[in-house]
């Protein structure tokens, strides 16, 4: 399917259809809409340049923005509901250009291509008459897409971070890395915190603060940087790279690519939130993108949003 922008198109149709749900937060994303936006700084390791000759890749330190995010559409949901966060990171490039990874705390995705995934955020909008939601419309997909039932189980198994900083982040899309001698392998980002994970019951969670998540951040970059090592999952020929619903293999080996510092709250959150734009298939020379329908429909979803958004609508 194509990234295409116009009116009838399935991703002008995801879009729109993700802003119904969210229901009407004028200028903020349609998901995730709470985030907070950071600043930091990258350095890879020795291993990363044998695996890419991306510049980000080589050694040097790499400015970066970083925005930790609720997927949610509404931006003052409850830190402590269950549901995906996400990690966004912008390595700051020499030349002025930019390459970005984004990663959530589950992984995996919904549905394998855009027209499956807009069937599903079908499926949740209320009833034109009632207003409420179809009361089976939700299990009557997942009866019968399995990818979807998978994904969701997985989803509410997963308890919620006590901090953002103490979360695991997996990208959903693989890509291809291109060495300097010009050997090629796919691979998937994984962000693993160096504090390790910690977890909170929903019941917990419910009794905190609506920005705990916020709060208990901005007091540990006080203290000291929240660090995460970047790692890449490499692909065997047998797994799928262009699909960001399927799994590989827990087993696969996996290249430390470097170390994320994440050192403090950006000052102009707000303005950030709105200017910012994160997108998966923004990426330098010795990355290159897969054909995975889902991470090719992405950038111009970013676009419709980012225009609603400037507007404040």
């Amino acid at each position: 399917m194509s990234g295409s922008t116009e009116p009838g198109s399935v991703v002008a149709q995801l879009v729109e259809t993700m802003r119904t749900l969210a229901g009407a937060h004028p200028g903020f994303r349609p998901v995730h809409a709470k985030g907070i936006v950071c600043a930091g700084a990258f350095r890879a390791s020795p291993q990363a340049r044998r695996v890419s000759r991306a510049p980000h890749l080589q050694g040097a330190l790499v400015p970066a923005v970083i925005r930790f995010a609720n997927a949610s559409g509404n931006p003052e949901v409850h830190d402590g509901l269950p549901g995906v966060r996400s990690l966004s990171v912008k390595f700051q490039l020499a030349d002025g250009k930019s390459a970005d990874v984004l990663a959530n705390s589950i992984e995996g995705f919904v549905a394998r291509t855009p027209e499956d995934f807009l069937e599903f955020l079908r499926a949740q909008l209320p009833d034109p008459v009632t207003g409420r939601p179809v009361p089976d419309a939700v299990p009557r997909f997942l009866g019968s897409h399995p990818i979807a039932r998978a994904f969701v189980e997985r989803l509410m198994k997963k308890p919620v971070p006590a901090s953002y900083a103490q979360a695991s982040y997996h990208a959903e899309h693989a890509f291809r890395f291109t060495a300097a001698d010009g050997t090629s392998r796919f691979g998937r980002y994984h962000f693993v915190p160096e504090a390790g994970e910690a977890f909170l019951s929903p019941e917990d969670g419910g009794k905190r603060s609506p920005n705990f998540l916020r709060d208990e951040l901005d007091g540990r970059l006080r203290r000291g940087p929240a660090v995460f090592r970047l790692q890449l999952q490499l692909a065997e020929a047998s797994d799928p790279t262009d699909d960001a619903s399927a799994l590989w293999p827990a087993d696969r080996a996996r290249v430390e690519l470097g170390r994320l510092e994440v050192t403090g709250i950006s000052p102009t959150g707000p303005a950030d939130e709105r200017r910012l734009v994160f997108d998966p298939t923004n990426r330098t020379d010795g990355i290159d993108l897969s054909t995975d329908p889902i991470l090719l429909a992405r950038s111009a979803a970013y676009s419709i949003s980012y225009n609603h958004r400037s507007k404040g609508e």
